[in-house]
C-alpha cells in the first residue's frame, strides 16, 4: 500500500459528498463574483483545497451526477439525459465504499448519529420559490446580449437560488463531523442569458464549469489549484483518500496526490460531453487555456482561448492564423475520445 493508502486506511475518514444542483463554477467566492452571497461556501473554501478549473463531465443535472457517482462518462454509464437511469450493473462510489465497510447515510440529520465510518451523499436543491437578490444591483456578464429579455431579473432569481443552496450547505456542514473528508461540487452550471441562452448542457464556461472544494484536515492543506479537473475524477480520488482501490472500468483520474500537496501529475486536458443522442450532440476539450468544441462526428464547432477571451465571445475556428492550434487540439480530442471509448454516432 502507498503511504497515502496506509494513512487513509488507518483513519477511515467519514465521507460527505455534497452536490449542489446547478451551481455554476463562474459564480463562486473564489471567482470574485460580486453578485454572490454565499458565506457558508466561502467559509468552507477557506479551509479546503479549491479547484478553480473544475468541469462537469456532462453539464446537465442527471448526467453530471451520474459521472460523479460512477467515475465514468454518461456515454459509458448510460445516463445520457436527466430521465435516463444508469446502465444495469454500473458500480457507484457509494457501493464501492459500502464494500469497504462504510455505512451509507441518507440526509443531513442522519449524519449526527451515524456510526463511523460512514458515507453521506447529499443533493442540495433550492425550493420552488427561492429568495431573490435585488435585480437593480446585479452585474451582468459581458456575454449576455443586450436584447436578452429579463436578464437582470433572471440573474437575480438565480443568485437568490444560490443563497438558498448556501443556507442548506451551512446546515450540512454543521452536521458533518469534524476531521472527515468533505467534498463540495455541482452537477452542472447554467447559462442565465450568457450567449443569449437560458439553459445548460452546453460547452460554454457558464454551463460546463462547476465549483469544487475538498476539505480533509490533516491530509489536504487549504489552498487553490488551477489543475484541470472533471466530475469523473471525484470517485477515484475519494476512494484513494479512503484507502480503497478504484473499481474496474473507472475512467476518472485519481487526483489525491495532487490535492494533498501538488506533487501529483497534473492532468493535461479535461473533456466534457453533452446532448448525447440528439443532432446537437457535442464534445469539449480544454488544454491549458485553449478550448475546442466538436460535434459527435468530430467536426469543429468552436475554438477559444480562455486567457485572451474568458467570455468566449470570439470563435476562432475559421481563423487561418489558428490552423496549427486547431490541428493540435483536433488531434488531442480525437485521442481523448478514443481513450474514453467514445467512438459511436448516437443519432
Amino acid at each position: 500500500m502507498t503511504p497515502l493508502a496506509l494513512l487513509a486506511a488507518e483513519r477511515r475518514p467519514n465521507v460527505v459528498l455534497i452536490v449542489a444542483r446547478g451551481w455554476r463554477g463562474v459564480s463562486t467566492p473564489w471567482s470574485n463574483d460580486r453578485n454572490l452571497h454565499a458565506p457558508n461556501l466561502a467559509k468552507f473554501a477557506a479551509g479546503a483545497m479549491v479547484f478553480t478549473r473544475a468541469y462537469s463531465a456532462s453539464p446537465s443535472p442527471g448526467p453530471g451526477r451520474s459521472a460523479i457517482l460512477t467515475g465514468r462518462f454518461p456515454h459509458v454509464n448510460g445516463s445520457i439525459r436527466d430521465s435516463v437511469p444508469l446502465a444495469k450493473g454500473e458500480v457507484t462510489l457509494g457501493a464501492a465504499l459500502a464494500d469497504g465497510g462504510y455505512n451509507a447515510v441518507q440526509g443531513i440529520e442522519a449524519m449526527v448519529k451515524a456510526r463511523a465510518p460512514f458515507y453521506a451523499e447529499l443533493l442540495l436543491d433550492a425550493p420552488g420559490n427561492p429568495k431573490s437578490a435585488g435585480a437593480a444591483a446585479i452585474e451582468i456578464r459581458p456575454n449576455v446580449p443586450a436584447e436578452f429579455k429579463n436578464a437582470r431579473e433572471n440573474l437575480a432569481a438565480y443568485y437568490g437560488r444560490l443563497a438558498d443552496l448556501d443556507d442548506q450547505l451551512g446546515k450540512a456542514l454543521a452536521a458533518a463531523p469534524e476531521g472527515g473528508l468533505v467534498v463540495f461540487t455541482s452537477d452542472s452550471g447554467a447559462q442565465i442569458g450568457s450567449h443569449g441562452i437560458a439553459g445548460n448542457d452546453l460547452p460554454f464556461e457558464e454551463s460546463a464549469r462547476v465549483p469544487l472544494a475538498i476539505r480533509f484536515p490533516g491530509v489536504i492543506a487549504a489552498g487553490a489549484s488551477d489543475a484541470l479537473v472533471s466530475g469523473v475524477d471525484l470517485a477515484p480520488t475519494i476512494l484513494a483518500l479512503c484507502g480503497e482501490t478504484p473499481f474496474e472500468g473507472i475512467q476518472g483520474r485519481d487526483l489525491s496526490a495532487l490535492a494533498r500537496g501538488g506533487d501529483g501529475q497534473r492532468p493535461e486536458w479535461v473533456l466534457a460531453e453533452g446532448k448525447i443522442g440528439t443532432p446537437d450532440e457535442w464534445r469539449m476539450l480544454v488544454q491549458g487555456m485553449d478550448k475546442i468544441t466538436v460535434d459527435a462526428r468530430g467536426e469543429v464547432l468552436g475554438l477559444y482561448n480562455l486567457a485572451a477571451d474568458p467570455y468566449e465571445m470570439s470563435n476562432r475556428a475559421q481563423d487561418p492564423s489558428q490552423q496549427l492550434k486547431l490541428d493540435e487540439l483536433s488531434a488531442v480530442i480525437r485521442a481523448a475520445r478514443s481513450q474514453l471509448l467514445d467512438f459511436r454516432r448516437r443519432y
